[in-house]
């Protein structure tokens, strides 16, 4: 049952935060108020992913543990967000009409899908959720708009073929909308469990990457020609993850470098692992769209013409939306696990310290 749509009578609300040493807590913090058009949303469900939101902190658990200087540095805070679904409990003058009080959306994008019990989300950053699409599915529309942006800036098309290194939420969403617009998608992982939510949501191939197979498999099904496209869609990367990348495309192919930040190595890379003797093209992803990055766009400052900017990360977390409710991008598999927000510290920990045991967790809002 979701929960009562409705204000505080406190002007007190429960914020997860997320602390330099990497750890993430549960504090109490002002209500938020409307900062300009947008909506005041009352959080249903929040959603944890082990990829670039947690990367970071499991990188600073580790400095902890290395260097001794780490622990003595003064502890900082920040409040934590990326993607949730809730319902609206306050709507800016200029959005009457457009929204409702009690309507459903998604809110996606660092800042604004507020991991707490409400958040302020701008107008470009929410979408009414489909009839029928659960809070759990509207609360994961952050990867998924990785992922559909990685394929407007690759300029996919039907026919074409997409192998993806790394199959946290970011990877399973690509391949799946891979096939969805009517392409073949082949994937590798450390993870079994990566590799059975992939194989269960239809992926073509899902090699372990501890294996020597997925280069031989990829040529194969490929004729030796090689992928159309690879996606990095790890958290950092190294000189051997890139060499393989390339590798594995074709002449002419593109590298999609999925997230970040992420600095491609291509150093001593001779043959097929060459960049320029296969002439590849670099696209670096980032964002859920044109505007995700631009303040202006996202508070509703600034509106970027359809008939010249057909797709923003609005349009985009709209289109996704459908996909979802269609049942053509299905994240319900990838929710492996769900806690109340109380037990916030211990999902944390599930996806930071045993990723192989995880690889999506919902956090859960009310009774």
């Amino acid at each position: 049952m979701l929960p009562t749509y409705c204000l505080p009578e406190e002007n007190i609300v429960k914020q997860l935060v997320a602390t330099s040493q990497g750890e993430v807590q549960l504090r109490e913090a002002p209500m938020p108020r409307l900062e300009g058009s947008g909506a005041i949303v009352q959080t249903v469900c929040s959603v944890f992913g082990a990829g670039s939101e947690l990367g970071g902190l499991r990188r600073q658990r580790q400095a902890v543990r290395q260097q001794e200087q780490a622990r003595d540095r003064p502890i900082t805070e920040r409040p934590m967000s990326y993607q949730s679904c809730g319902r609206i409990v306050e709507l800016s003058d200029d959005l009457q009409g457009a929204y409702q009080v009690g309507d459903l959306v998604a809110c996606s994008g660092g800042g604004f899908g507020a991991h707490a019990e409400y958040g302020y989300a701008p107008r470009h950053t929410i979408a009414r959720v489909p009839e029928g699409l659960s809070p759990e599915e509207a609360a994961t529309t952050n990867v998924g708009l990785t992922a559909l942006h990685a394929l407007r800036r690759a300029q996919f098309q039907a026919g074409e073929t997409l192998a993806i290194i790394g199959l946290g939420m970011v990877g399973q969403c690509l391949a799946q909308l891979v096939t969805t617009l009517g392409g073949r998608a082949f994937g590798a992982d450390l993870y079994p469990l990566r590799l059975e939510r992939a194989k269960r949501c239809g992926i073509e191939a899902a090699i372990d990457a501890r294996s020597a197979d997925f280069l031989p498999e990829v040529r194969r099904r490929t004729d030796g020609l090689g992928a159309d496209y690879v996606a990095l869609c790890v958290v950092g990367s190294n000189q051997e993850l890139v060499h393989l990348a390339v590798r594995l495309l074709r002449p002419s192919g593109v590298l999609l470098l999925v997230g970040g930040p992420l600095h491609p190595d291509f150093g001593g890379a001779e043959g097929d692992a060459s960049p320029h003797v296969k002439e590849i093209d670099v696209r670096w992803v980032y964002g859920r769209g044109p505007g995700s990055r631009d303040p202006q766009w996202n508070q509703g400052a600034t509106e970027y013409p359809s008939r010249f900017v057909r797709w923003t990360a609005q349009s985009n977390l709209e289109a996704l939306l459908r996909l979802q409710a269609a049942g053509r991008l299905r994240t319900a598999p990838l929710l492996t696990h769900r806690f109340p927000l109380e037990r916030v510290t211990e999902a944390a920990d599930l996806l930071i310290e045993r990723p192989e045991e995880a690889l999506g967790v919902a956090l859960t809002y009310g009774p």
